[in-house]
């Protein structure tokens, strides 16, 4: 006899699958068919000469590291943050908050962007950011690699013996790097 299910998340296995479909039903919403967007996305691009032979294609700024990128190497970022949305109460701060105004938008390019929602969700500065999601991507190179790589920057062999002293020496390492 199959198990009565007694939640309410609509066929959803749990509150967090229910409420991630919620979220992305809304973004998705958002960055195709909300005007101001549209708006947004008209004003801040335009072509912009890109490439080997300088062709010009559709782009814009990065508005923090002031590089210039084709469109789809930019992401919209809310300048004010998004609330988070994992009550079905929090729907209605979320959507006013996901739905702003033109104001409250800024392209990034997809690194940047990354960072400054790593530092904001963290609470961590963005500087922090940076060195935090360099030594991600470093944990997920081959040991060897790595190994290789902590070498090259002068680190001794027992700062490299396991994975935690590893990605941590990294992270010391863009640290300093990065200021």
């Amino acid at each position: 006899m199959k198990k009565e299910n007694n939640n309410d998340f609509r066929g959803f296995a749990t509150k967090s699958q229910f409420m991630s479909f919620i979220r992305s039903g809304l973004r998705r919403m958002w960055s195709r068919q909300y005007p101001p967007r549209r708006v947004f996305a008209s004003q801040n691009l335009s072509l912009v000469p890109l490439g080997r032979n300088g062709k010009l294609i559709k782009g814009g700024l990065c508005e923090h590291c002031k590089e210039t990128f084709k469109a789809s190497e930019l992401e919209v970022d809310h300048i004010k943050q998004n609330h988070k949305l994992t009550e079905i109460q929090h729907i209605s701060e979320y959507c006013n908050s996901l739905f702003c105004e033109i104001s409250n938008m800024r392209y990034l390019c997809k690194p940047c962007h990354k960072i400054i929602t790593y530092s904001e969700r963290h609470g961590i500065s963005i500087e922090e950011a940076k060195a935090e999601k360099q030594a991600i991507s470093f944990s997920k190179l081959p040991v060897e690699k790595q190994k290789k790589l902590l070498k090259t920057w002068g680190v001794m062999e027992d700062s490299i013996t396991n994975a935690k002293k590893r990605r941590a020496t990294a992270k010391k390492y863009y640290t300093k790097t990065n200021k």
